[in-house]
Formats: C-alpha cells, structure tokens, sequence
C-alpha cells in the first residue's frame, strides 16, 4: 500500500495525538488519533489555521489528552492565550502603555489591579511551573509598588511602570520557553513514530511514541 493512503485501524490502541497547527503548516503533519493512525502524503500541504491581525498570529495545539492550547503571539514572543484572558489584558494594557501618544494615568494603571492579582489564579495548569508562578509573583510586587503612592509624580509613575513592563517582559519569556519544551517533546513523539513506522514496525512505532510523550506527562504532573 502507498504511504499517502495508509489507514490503520487499531481497536486496542489507546495513544492520542500533540497536534501541531501553525503558520509554518508547509511542513508535514502526522496526527495520532485515539481510534486509528494516518500518514499523511510527505509531500502534502495542510489548511492552514492561523488567523493574523496586526502582524499577530494564532496558533493551536492538540494535546495528548485532547484539550486544545491556543495562544496568539507577534514577533516579540507570546501575547495571549484563549484560556488565560488576564494574561492577555494585562499584555495588552502594558503594550498600550509604552506607546508615546496614549496617555496613561493612576487610574489606568489601578484598573488592571483584578487582573493582576488573579494572574496566578487562573493560569493553565500546564503552563503552571515553578519559574513561570516566581515571575508571576515578581510583577504582582512590582504593581503593588506601582500604585502604592497615590502623590507619586508622573516620572516616578513612568519609572515604575516601566519596571513593571519589565518584569511581564520576562513572564513572557519564561512562557515562550515552557510551550517550546511541550512541542519538543511532540515533535519528538511523532518523529521517533515515524522511523519505525517506515520500517514496517507498527508496534515499535507505537512504543516509541509512547515512550517519548510520558516526557510530557511527566511534566503535566509536576505543574499540578
């Protein structure tokens, strides 16, 4: 059979797929569902799903428990994520800030206090680790500074604010980091599937992938 046609049912197989769906889709994409397993043609090229506003894209992740991950993110990293709007606001609001013609004030600032000290509240458990909840805890400090002196001059205001920026600037990095080790590990999966799999061996192939995506459970577990 043609590997571009190739439909293997398997009723006891029970290994779900880390889908990868992003602006780079001219490479190939193989998906590992819960019932059966598809190669997909080598040289084909998916639908795209990624929608671009603002020089700002949207990219989307199956994991392996079926949930999806999505975030959008511009040329400077990660700006927000579907499941995580205080994160995204807040984002939002800093940028709004830095630009030279918009005027920002104590009130502007104290409005984003909700989102701010909700932030460890409502991130996803799996962006949920030990480096990324410190720089969540570094900017509600760094905003508690902020606003605690209501007389403080427009300067202080600016210095202060411009430390707070900072400190998201570096949330954001962190968050860059821990989704890359997430699609490593998946990349890794489909990978090491795929050389058995071209080989004949299905069974390897399946044991491969498993043996590659416990690294991500591994990781869901510690961010509980």
């Amino acid at each position: 059979m043609k590997i571009n046609s190739i439909k293997l049912f398997a009723t006891a197989l029970t290994v779900s797929s880390f889908m990868l769906v992003s602006c780079d889709s001219d490479k190939k994409k193989n998906s590992i569902n819960t019932e059966e397993i598809v190669v997909v043609k080598t040289d084909a090229v998916e639908k795209e799903e990624v929608v671009v506003n603002e020089e700002i894209k949207t990219r989307t992740y199956k994991m392996k428990d079926g949930t999806a991950i999505v975030y959008n993110l511009d040329a400077k990293g990660i700006v927000g994520f579907d499941d995580w709007s205080n994160f995204t606001v807040v984002n939002a609001e800093l940028a709004a800030m830095r630009k030279p013609n918009v005027v920002t004030n104590a009130q502007r600032i104290r409005n984003m206090n909700f989102r701010i000290a909700n932030l460890g509240n409502t991130i996803p458990a799996w962006l949920k680790t030990e480096e990324v909840m410190e720089d969540v805890k570094d900017i509600q400090e760094e905003y508690l500074e902020l606003i605690s002196d209501p007389n403080a001059s427009d300067s202080e205001m600016k210095e202060n604010l411009e430390e707070l920026s900072e400190k998201f600037d570096d949330l954001k990095e962190e968050l860059d980091e821990t989704v890359k080790k997430y699609t490593k590990i998946n990349e890794n999966a489909i990978e090491e599937f795929n050389e058995e799999f071209k080989k004949g061996k299905i069974d390897a192939a399946i044991e491969e992938y498993n043996e590659e995506i416990k690294k991500l459970d591994k990781m869901l577990k510690k961010n509980q």
